[in-house]
């Protein structure tokens, strides 16, 4: 009912205002968009006594209305229904989109909709309010209120369904908005739940007097035991653990379990090893069961800082809740503007503070937005118009200087034409607003990067089963998107045969389990019946209980990678075959070099054997002939020039042995520790006489410079050698250098030099002369090699170097280039025991006296099976004064040992016939004359005469051949 001027009576603004308080009151209390707009429409249509309302929702093009909530009574509902708006008329639905509200009274006779009618009458519809609601400009949903019948709508009608629009859609958004918040929040604790923390539910049970006394454990969290100490506490009591506990732990969860009111407080528990908790308490499950969920952090260590944090989380948590409405009520007439705490706060206002239009409401609007928001306040004042305020814009605090995004919404009212009342409610919505802007800016990017990109990508929604594609699939693969079933199970069915298994429990591996990236390697079948070896790529979106929700990828066709993959693969096992071929020639070619190179060193070696050996015999033959002659002839005058050129020839065949042996390592060696720096310093004098005065000698040693077990002698012999090579290859003079310094093969370089890795002394002996090639650094060490002139080198020299260092357990190597010099590097390993004493020259016995030599006494035991080296040592041994035995081989030795006849000194050959060697005999007799002294003579340097490179102290060696006179010698120096 309406007075005179068209106003609304008291009687109905009262129940106008009392529908309102109920709306907004049921609003309120629901917090599911969906029930909001159910209940909006059934009040507003039990409000107006219509025959059907309810609110439908426009699509992204604006053709069509899908009705979300319908409310009836007298008319069908539409609820689920799509229909096309332009069937109900252009003409209407264009004013709708402007944002005028629809008033038809009869839809018949209403010349905007008579032509339409069958559409109208087809719903049932005879009168209709519809009222457009915009969000952010766009024309997004409509509310609509319908009677069966033709009726006269009311303006106040029109303004009350406008007003229902306005408030629905802001309680829909609120609504929204909050559940996103929960959802959010939700999040937040399950993050929270997931850092390393205390987590428990107890089971509180009371005294007859209503207090807390006990509390059993439900359930703890894996982190339980190292904040408490407390082993295995699920189902038992807290009494049983720690009798002594606090009360007022028991007072707090009996609090909680008693009122449900959440606790968050900060206790000591003196009894679990004195800590400090920050406990977050809250009842959970029935209230009957007393049961309280416990969060609880160590604050031991760092009380101060997590009280701190537990502060900042706190107003945190209240900065996220759900936004306040702020309220407003401006009366133009008086200029007066009358604002709560709320909506100051949203002005940047502290509470309190006396505002005004200008003054507050103006001066605190974006300069941007203050001309759109004061117009939005005319429009709404204006008798003319809707009468409804809605308005977004920007503040910036007066007092904090914050920017906010607000919505406004209101309405005016007025007595008669002039406006006397405007008010409302203002929210903050900054957050939506900037969370929008972001989606959209993100939801725009990747619908440019869908376009943009050849992969194919995905969106497969799996709780509906439901797979969207982008247009990749169609330019890569064929399938057009709005053509193929929008299901995974297409997606699986393209998957070749061969594939398909694998892929399915690959990507369900990854969807039903914890993990969220996905990727393989497939055949997908294209739309012509081909497959494309594609690289598909996926990520799991779960929700805040860990359930797959979506999950979103990329299928990327690699069919010309594969494609080349597959070539080079078939090319490589075409090259493996070829190279295995190829090496088994090589190999079969190396063999046949080895054979033919050791064919050409041995006939080398034979031949340069023959020759030396020929010329040596043919001097000793010959003299014995002349000696054989003078002696027939009686000319014994002239024997000594034979046997002397006799002698001459047989120490050049030792010499020729002794290199020989040295060669093949074979050469008789009295290894001692070693100083490497004295020993180049002792014979740095001889090297500069040897190699002249137009070379130019210097030495150098690295501090520290470890020992080495060699023999002093061949060193000094080799070093001098390699110095006359150096001296040889600089016809004209130049730079000789002898370095010493310690070193440390790894495993690849001592690989490079054929040796163990390990530690070695390695002396280096440089020149500055012509320098080799490489065809003669490939056999410098060959005997009987040779560059020299006939007749000025032997070829063993190198050789007895090669030899002498690799008995001593050492290498020898070569660094060259023709016409920059040559450095030769010997390697010898370490010792790590003291060095010897400096070797000193043993005095040379002078001859005894025949008359002397009769009296010494002493039995020596000789053992050699060649008769005429037995015969001579046993003649020199007569010949000194001892009593003498003989033996020609093991056994015949051992029976005169076993005989028990005392010995002295045993004399033996180490090669000997009969099953026993020399050093076997001496051991067995050194078993039974512990103080027996061995001394061995050999043609070459048998390993079994040495131990760990060494004789023990009561043996000698001598090599053959030797001079008699050495002999004899040497058996005075060991027997006496």
């Amino acid at each position: 009912m309406t007075d005179a001027f068209g106003r609304p009576s008291h009687e109905e603004l009262r129940k106008w205002q009392a529908f309102q308080l109920r709306l907004l009151d049921r609003m309120r209390r629901s917090e599911d968009a969906e029930d909001i707009l159910a209940t909006a429409a059934q009040l507003l249509g039990e409000h107006l006594s219509a025959g059907r309302c309810g609110f439908a929702t426009i699509s992204d093009d604006g053709v069509r209305a899908h009705l979300d909530a319908d409310w009836s009574s007298t008319l069908p509902s539409l609820a689920g229904e799509t229909r096309v708006l332009d069937s109900f008329g252009p003409a209407i639905i264009a004013e709708l989109r402007l944002g005028h509200t629809l008033v038809v009274a009869d839809s018949d006779t209403d010349p905007r909709t008579a032509a339409f009618a069958e559409g109208w009458r087809s719903i049932g519809s005879h009168a209709l309010v519809v009222c457009p609601i915009f969000r952010e400009g766009r024309f997004d949903s409509v509310l609509y209120v319908h009677h069966a019948t033709p009726r006269i709508w009311t303006e106040s009608e029109t303004r009350q369904v406008e007003d229902v629009a306005l408030r629905t859609r802001d309680a829909v958004d609120r609504a929204r908005s909050e559940v996103a918040l929960r959802a959010s929040e939700q999040r937040y604790r399950s993050l929270f739940n997931s850092i390393d923390s205390g987590f428990c539910v107890v089971e509180v049970v009371f005294d007859d007097d209503g207090k807390a006394s006990d509390y059993r454990f439900i359930e703890v969290n894996d982190s339980f035991e190292a904040y408490t100490g407390i082993a295995n506490a699920q189902g038992r009591w807290m009494r049983e653990i720690a009798p002594a506990h606090e009360q007022h732990w028991f007072d707090l969860y009996g609090r909680v379990a008693r009122t449900g009111r959440p606790e968050r407080i900060e206790l000591p528990a003196r009894q679990l090893d004195d800590r400090w908790y920050a406990v977050q308490a809250y009842r959970v499950d029935d209230p009957a069961r007393h049961h309280v969920a416990v969060l609880f952090t160590d604050l031991t260590a760092r009380r101060r800082t997590e009280r701190a944090l537990e502060r900042s989380r706190e107003e945190l948590e209240l900065a996220v809740r759900a936004a306040e409405l702020g309220r407003f009520d401006y009366r133009p007439r008086e200029g007066t503007l009358t604002w709560d705490d709320r909506c100051r706060a949203l002005f940047g206002l502290s509470p309190g503070v006396s505002v005004s239009y200008e003054t507050a409401f103006l001066a605190g609007l974006h300069p941007e937005d203050r001309d759109r928001a004061d117009r939005a306040v005319a429009a709404s004042l204006d008798p003319d118009g809707s009468h409804h305020f809605e308005v977004e814009y920007r503040t910036i605090g007066i007092e904090d200087g914050e920017l906010r995004h607000i919505s406004a919404h209101g309405l005016a009212f007025f007595e008669g034409r002039a406006p006397v009342r405007l008010i409302g409610t203002v929210q903050d919505v900054t957050s939506d607003r900037e969370a929008n802007a972001a989606l959209r800016e993100v939801g725009e990017r990747l619908r440019l990067a869908g376009r943009a990109t050849n992969d194919a990508v995905w969106d497969w929604d799996l709780r509906a089963d439901h797979v969207t594609w982008n247009e990749a699939l169609a330019h890569a693969y064929g399938h057009v998107p709005e053509a193929v079933a929008p299901t995974g199970e297409w997606w699986l069915s393209q998957i070749h045969p061969d594939d398909a298994r694998r892929i399915h429990e690959s990507i369900f591996r990854v969807i039903d389990g914890q993990g969220t990236d996905w990727t393989d390697e497939y055949r997908f079948r294209r739309a012509d019946g081909s497959y494309a070896d594609v690289l598909d790529r996926g990520y799991v979106i779960r929700d805040e209980a860990g359930r797959p929700q979506r999950m979103v990828g990329a299928m990327q066709d690699v069919s010309a990678r594969k494609a080349v993959e597959r070539q080079l693969e078939e090319e490589r096992r075409r090259l493996h075959e070829e190279v295995l071929e190829t090496a088994a020639e090589r190999d079969r070619a190396e063999d046949a070099l080895r054979q033919s190179q050791k064919m050409e060193a041995v006939g080398q070696l034979t031949g340069g054997l023959a020759h030396d050996f020929n010329n040596l015999l043919a001097g000793i033959s010959g003299a014995l002939e002349m000696i054989h002659t003078r002696i027939g002839q009686g000319r014994t005058g002239e024997l000594e020039k034979y046997s002397t050129a006799a002698q001459g020839a047989v120490r050049r065949a030792a010499a020729l042995t002794h290199r020989l042996l040295a060669f093949s390592r074979r050469q008789t060696l009295a290894p001692t520790p070693t100083d490497v720096a004295a020993l180049v310093v002792g014979i740095e004098d001889l090297v500069r006489r040897t190699v002249g005065p137009q070379v130019e000698v210097r030495t150098s040693s690295s501090s520290g410079l470890w020992s080495t077990l060699v023999d002093p002698n061949q060193l000094e012999n080799a070093l001098l050698n390699l110095c006359i090579n150096a001296r040889d290859a600089m016809p004209g003079g130049g730079i000789i250098r002898i370095s010493s310094a310690n070193v440390t093969l790894s495993d690849r370089q001592a690989r490079e030099q054929d040796l163990e890795p390990g530690e070695y002394v390695e002396i280096s002996v440089s020149d500055t002369g012509t320098g080799m090639t490489p065809a003669v650094v490939e056999r410098a060490f060959d005997p009987f090699f040779t560059t020299k002139p006939i007749g000025e080198g032997t070829g063993l020299g190198l050789s007895m170097i090669y030899g002498f260092a690799r008995q001593s357990g050492g290498q020898i190597g070569i660094a060259t280039q023709p016409g920059q010099g040559t450095i030769m590097r010997l390697y010898l390993p370490r010792h790590e025991g003291t060095e010897a004493p400096a070797a000193v020259a043993a005095p040379v016995p002078e001859q005894e006296p025949v008359a002397e030599r009769s009296q010494r006494t002493g039995r020596i035991l000789v053992v050699d099976d060649e008769p005429t080296v037995r015969m001579l040592v046993v003649e020199v041994v007569e010949e000194l004064g001892y009593r003498v035995m003989k033996a020609h081989d093991g056994p015949s030795a051992m029976r005169i040992i076993e005989s028990g006849q005392p010995i002295d000194l045993l004399i033996t050959d180490v090669g000997l016939p009969g099953g026993m060697n020399g050093r076997q005999i001496a051991d067995a007799a050194l078993a039974r004359l512990p103080a027996l002294k061995v001394l061995f003579i050999t043609g070459y340097a048998e390993q079994t005469v040495m131990s760990n490179n060494q004789l023990a102290p009561n043996m000698a060696i001598m090599t053959k051949p030797f001079a008699m006179e050495a002999l004899a010698n040497r058996i005075r120096e060991i027997a006496d």
